[in-house]
Protein backbone atom coordinates (compact mmCIF):
# COMPACT_ATOMS: atom_id res chain seq x y z
CA UNK A 1 0.00 0.00 0.00
CA UNK A 2 1.30 3.45 -0.85
CA UNK A 3 1.14 6.53 1.35
CA UNK A 4 -1.38 8.20 -0.95
CA UNK A 5 -3.76 5.27 -0.40
CA UNK A 6 -4.11 6.18 3.27
CA UNK A 7 -7.27 7.80 4.52
CA UNK A 8 -7.65 9.90 7.65
CA UNK A 9 -9.31 6.95 9.41
CA UNK A 10 -7.17 4.15 8.02
CA UNK A 11 -3.40 4.81 7.94
CA UNK A 12 -1.61 1.57 7.23
CA UNK A 13 1.14 2.18 4.71
CA UNK A 14 4.64 1.05 5.67
CA UNK A 15 7.00 3.85 6.60
CA UNK A 16 4.25 6.13 7.84
CA UNK A 17 3.61 5.80 11.56
CA UNK A 18 1.27 7.72 13.84
CA UNK A 19 1.03 7.38 17.61
CA UNK A 20 -2.37 6.46 19.02
CA UNK A 21 -1.74 8.69 21.99
CA UNK A 22 1.03 11.16 22.67
CA UNK A 23 2.43 10.81 26.15
CA UNK A 24 5.76 10.51 27.87
CA UNK A 25 5.86 8.72 31.19
CA UNK A 26 8.78 10.27 33.05
CA UNK A 27 8.58 7.54 35.70
CA UNK A 28 9.74 5.07 33.05
CA UNK A 29 12.16 7.35 31.17
CA UNK A 30 15.86 6.47 31.45
CA UNK A 31 16.98 9.56 29.48
CA UNK A 32 18.58 7.46 26.75
CA UNK A 33 17.75 10.00 24.02
CA UNK A 34 16.29 7.48 21.55
CA UNK A 35 13.00 9.42 21.39
CA UNK A 36 14.95 12.55 20.44
CA UNK A 37 16.84 10.70 17.70
CA UNK A 38 13.71 9.04 16.32
CA UNK A 39 11.63 12.23 16.12
CA UNK A 40 11.53 13.23 12.44
CA UNK A 41 10.58 16.86 13.14
CA UNK A 42 12.98 17.55 16.03
CA UNK A 43 9.94 18.23 18.23
CA UNK A 44 11.37 16.08 21.04
CA UNK A 45 14.48 17.64 22.52
CA UNK A 46 16.30 16.75 25.71
CA UNK A 47 17.49 19.92 27.41
CA UNK A 48 19.10 20.75 30.74
CA UNK A 49 15.95 22.57 31.90
CA UNK A 50 13.78 20.11 33.82
CA UNK A 51 11.84 19.65 37.03
CA UNK A 52 11.24 16.08 38.11
CA UNK A 53 9.71 16.63 41.55
CA UNK A 54 6.01 15.71 41.64
CA UNK A 55 3.52 15.03 44.42
CA UNK A 56 1.27 12.79 42.34
CA UNK A 57 2.36 10.03 39.94
CA UNK A 58 -0.08 11.31 37.31
CA UNK A 59 1.85 14.59 37.14
CA UNK A 60 4.85 12.64 35.80
CA UNK A 61 2.90 11.59 32.69
CA UNK A 62 3.14 14.25 30.02
CA UNK A 63 0.21 14.14 27.61
CA UNK A 64 0.03 15.94 24.28
CA UNK A 65 -1.60 18.99 25.91
CA UNK A 66 1.25 19.32 28.40
CA UNK A 67 3.93 18.73 25.76
CA UNK A 68 2.78 21.47 23.38
CA UNK A 69 4.66 24.74 23.73
CA UNK A 70 4.09 28.04 22.01
CA UNK A 71 6.45 28.76 19.17
CA UNK A 72 8.88 31.41 20.49
CA UNK A 73 9.35 32.77 16.96
CA UNK A 74 5.68 33.86 16.80
CA UNK A 75 6.09 36.40 19.64
CA UNK A 76 8.51 38.58 17.68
Amino acid sequence: MLAEENTADHRVSPGERFAEKYEINMLRCIFCGYCEEACPTDAVQLKDMFELAVYDRNEAIYTKDRLLLDDPREGK
